[in-house]
């Protein structure tokens, strides 16, 4: 899979956010944040105002951009080939809220 189907950065504005367990997915992106020691990791379906499709989310904290494109690359190692995540490091924005509040992390070093 190449990196290019991991888009890293922040969503755009108004998004609508869901929880989202996929425990494979979750054990295979747990290990890659353990390597790259990430501290906190939450899957989410975000669906953006102008798609109809939700896509996945994979909302991480304790990265930097380096870091970030490290795991990204990691992870497209393994996400199946139709699939597109979108990586971004939680911060304090309405966005960042809203993980936090409706999902559950399902990695923590």
């Amino acid at each position: 899979m190449p990196p290019s189907a991991v888009r890293t950065g922040d969503p755009s504005s108004d998004p609508c956010v869901a929880p989202l367990r996929h425990p494979p997915l979750e054990q295979a992106i747990a290990a890659a944040c353990s390597r790259l020691a990430v501290r906190e990791a939450y899957l989410a379906a975000l669906r953006q105002p102008a798609s109809a499709a939700p896509s996945l989310l994979l909302a991480v904290t304790g990265t930097d951009q380096a870091m970030q494109r490290r795991l990204a690359a990691s992870i497209a190692e393994v996400l199946p080939e139709e699939l597109e995540l979108r990586l971004m490091e939680l911060s304090e924005d309405a966005l960042s809220q809203a993980i936090r509040a409706s999902c559950e992390a399902f990695y923590r070093a």
